[in-house]
């Protein structure tokens, strides 16, 4: 009698509980079993079986890297103490939004293609300026003139592009220099938030195609494709980064967030699953998921299919059910893109969500003290060192806060802005002679952008 898990078993098995017969016949014959030894009944060992237990297994693997790299890590020491304030036009302008980026920024005494780390501020004086990442942190340039009103969002492209959204509902592309070379203008009101995808295939590669996503407080989230010229082609000076509206999504409430990831829960080995959208609504705990029918995945731009609802996943699992609030600040881990960390409105105090996209649930959930009002938008950083063992937190009286993933609790209070409200975060690392400097900028509504720095050891 053979093993009931042997392979010539199993695979004799799944022909005759599939119906094939005359190859069930043929394979029973040259692997000398008989029909008699193949059983199959429910407790036996199946293909089907072995399959699902690996999907299952490759799934535990991921939970226990995610066990280890945010669960188990204390929060690092040291962190970003010192802050250099960076020079702006007046300190009467509220700096409205931060970025951490790489470009390239071509200048007379500087000709070359190397990219440079920076960043980029916006401000009430509708002004957006580049500043160099290292010390001193010279400013390279100011663009004055992207918007007829300030800017709330800003995402680099391919080192040589800026995607740009104001208060005036418009999207613009534009290059270093300030030239604007594409605008769409079809929101009436803040765009509060823009997204970009990973990279889809354009099939002729000759041009890099991303999704465009953008939250306005119309009560509605645009969709775009961004045409993105590579760099090879000859004519790539002459080519600029173009936007193709693909639809609007409209809600009952205000569009407070939005954000690109992918599928995590799919565990085929090199599988290139379509991008999900995922979006947060005011007074509302869910995220609202959306995604591209499986049926029709094709990106390229002449066939172009529209975001659809898959589902409303709640974010108040282990809280009163009826309760709501906003989340905002959807913000990935630099290394474990699966988890996703946001922060709620005040109920009555805020509350930082750890959500895992490899299973839909939450992963860690606890109040943070920071003070924020309810004309207060929460904003969460995560570190940027090796671990990203924590988060950076906003807060309406001036203070950035550093709290612990592992407990939860407040290990860094970074005192600044003359105790006016922290309006913007962002967080990285900086190389510098092939080591990495963490930082932390803020911005504030005192017109003061710092950049945070490791102190020197004593």
């Amino acid at each position: 009698m053979p093993a009931g898990d042997s392979p010539d078993v199993l695979v004799a098995r799944f022909l005759r509980a599939n119906n094939y017969h005359e190859t069930f016949q043929a394979f029973i014959r040259e692997t000398n079993l008989t029909p008699e030894s193949i059983t199959n009944n429910p407790t036996d060992l199946t293909i089907e079986k072995i399959l699902e237990e690996k999907k299952l297994y490759d799934l535990a693997v991921r939970f226990e890297k995610i066990n280890v790299d945010t669960k188990d890590v204390d929060f690092v020491v040291p962190y970003p103490t010192i802050p250099t304030t960076l020079t702006t036009l007046s300190t009467s302008f509220n700096i409205l939004s931060v970025t951490i980026a790489s470009l390239i920024i071509p200048t007379p005494e500087s000709p070359s293609q190397t990219p440079q780390q920076v960043v980029i501020s916006t401000s009430s004086d509708k002004a957006l300026r580049i500043y160099s990442a290292k010390p001193p942190n010279a400013l390279i340039t100011t663009l004055p003139n992207l918007h007829a009103g300030p800017i709330l969002c800003v995402a680099a492209v391919s080192q040589r592009w800026l995607v740009t959204a104001s208060m005036v509902g418009a999207i613009s592309i534009s290059d270093l220099k300030g030239n604007i070379l594409h605008q769409w203008n079809g929101h009436t009101k803040y765009i509060v938030k823009i997204a970009l995808s990973e990279p889809l295939d354009s099939g002729d590669g000759k041009e890099e195609v991303r999704y465009l996503a953008a939250a306005s407080y119309d009560k509605s989230l645009s969709v775009h494709k961004l045409h993105i010229p590579k760099p090879a082609d000859s004519d790539a000076d002459t080519t600029s980064p173009t936007l193709e509206f693909l639809q609007t999504i409209k809600f009952e409430q205000t569009v407070e967030d939005v954000t690109f990831t992918k599928d995590y829960r799919d565990t085929t080995q090199g599988s290139a699953s379509s991008p999900l959208l995922i979006t947060t609504i005011r007074d509302l705990p869910y995220l609202h998921v959306w995604s591209i029918p499986s049926d029709n995945p094709s990106t390229n731009s002449t066939n172009n299919p529209q975001f659809t609802f898959t589902s409303k996943n709640p974010l108040n699992a282990t809280s009163t059910s009826w309760l709501t609030y906003t989340p905002t600040s959807l913000t990935p881990h630099p290394h474990h893109p699966h988890l996703l960390a946001m922060i709620t409105s005040s109920i009555p105090t805020p509350k930082v969500i750890i959500y895992n996209l490899s299973t839909f649930t939450i992963d860690k959930e606890f109040t943070v003290p920071v003070e924020l009002s309810a004309y207060s938008t929460g904003i969460v950083a995560w570190r940027g060192d090796t671990a990203a063992s924590g988060i950076w937190v906003n807060g309406d009286d001036g203070v950035v806060k550093g709290v612990e993933i592992k407990s939860g609790k407040v290990k860094a209070e970074l005192k600044a802005h003359n105790g006016r409200k922290v309006r913007c975060l962002a967080a990285g690392a900086i190389v510098e002679e092939d080591e990495e400097d963490e930082i932390m900028v803020s911005g504030g509504f005192d017109g003061g952008l710092n950049v945070w720095r490791i102190g020197e050891e004593v």
